[in-house]
């Protein structure tokens, strides 16, 4: 961690002063140390040059954790690749309305202080940092933080924090933009971490998240019935089963067929159109992803990351729109797709 990220840490539990013994530096990095509360006297380890602060030890809270980091500890490269990158960036520039990187990159030089919450391995950080003058503070309660660290660690405006986003080691009003996309839905509560998060927004800040939608009955009953066991297996277990999923979506995929529905068929959530029979299958009856660019480790990557998790809440429109009215939030952009619902809004 830069010892610049000191000026702006408290301590999570009671958000006063900290004290920092540090064991082990090179250069403005803090490799090892120990930050102290100076009130309250809670303790919080430096390791690997990442302050961590999770203390959760409940065991949802810590399964759900322990599933993020051992698809990351086997995916994080194929995660970072380029073309994964793009496609992510180009997808979220238009789920929340940006269009282009140089209409997003304009809203964020206004911004100074920006929180991401819920990183995984830190590519959303690298696109959050466009602005020189802006501090990024990118955040992760899984291990996937140390890989994110790894890869883009040496960016001069950027902070790597291992955190719980429902505990931050901040003061309140702190951010003038908060980005937790395909986070809050893998808390404990979605609706109160997120209300949560915006306790630490600026009288004007903006916070943009992404939570799953609700699928079709169908799905969500064999979502739910899936779920119920997989949550339960050992990680080795789980990647099998995702296999099996994948396996499934590649030969569906490649039938390359499509089939046309003629009227809407209201009780399954079915709406008339023509489907690609993969596509079909995965949004109304079963999670069977498969990478349209044939990779198939981030397939099974993506497979893992719904069924091992065991918080996974899927939300209507109605309720996402409640939760910023309730928090006193403008949404500016608004945006249901299949898989989830994006947002940003922006403080009254």
């Amino acid at each position: 961690m830069n010892q610049k990220l000191l000026d702006f840490l408290v301590c999570p539990t009671c958000r006063n002063s900290i004290h920092v013994k540090i064991k082990k530096k090179k250069g403005s990095e803090i490799i090892e140390g120990l930050i102290s509360c100076e009130k309250c006297q809670d303790s919080f380890k430096i390791a690997k040059g990442i302050p961590r602060f999770v203390v959760d030890k409940t065991k949802d809270f810590v399964r759900t954790e322990e599933a993020f980091s051992a698809k990351w500890r086997k995916h994080h490269k194929n995660h970072q690749k380029k073309d994964w990158i793009d496609f992510q960036r180009k997808w979220f520039l238009d789920r929340y309305g940006w269009k282009t990187e140089s209409n997003f990159n304009k809203f964020l030089d206004t911004k100074t202080k920006i929180l991401d919450a819920g990183t995984g391995i830190g590519n959303s950080a690298k696109f959050l940092s466009s602005n020189p003058n802006a501090d990024v503070f990118a955040l992760d309660a899984s291990d996937s933080i140390d890989f994110a660290y790894e890869k883009y660690g040496k960016l001069p405006n950027v902070h790597f924090l291992q955190a719980d986003l429902r505990q931050l080691p901040f003061q309140r009003k702190f951010f003038d933009y908060i980005y937790s996309d395909q986070v809050l839905h893998h808390t404990k509560n979605t609706g109160t971490s997120f209300n949560y998060l915006t306790k630490f927004l600026t009288n004007s800040g903006d916070i943009s998240i992404y939570v799953y939608n609700k699928k079709a009955p169908v799905r969500e009953y064999v979502d739910d019935y899936i779920r119920n066991r997989t949550v339960k297996m050992s990680v080795e277990e789980c990647t099998e089963f995702s296999k099996q999923m994948t396996y499934l979506g590649k030969s569906l995929a490649k039938l390359k067929k499509k089939i046309k529905i003629p009227y809407d068929i209201p009780i399954l959530g079915v709406k008339a159109g023509e489907y690609d029979v993969q596509r079909f299958i995965y949004w109304h009856f079963l999670k069977c992803f498969w990478d349209e660019s044939d990779n198939f480790e981030r397939s099974v990557g993506v497979n893992f990351d719904w069924y091992s998790p065991k918080y996974a809440f899927r939300h209507t429109p109605s309720e996402v729109k409640k939760w910023f009215k309730d928090a006193k939030l403008n949404i500016t952009t608004f945006k249901e797709i299949e898989s989830g619902i994006s947002v940003t809004g922006k403080k009254k």
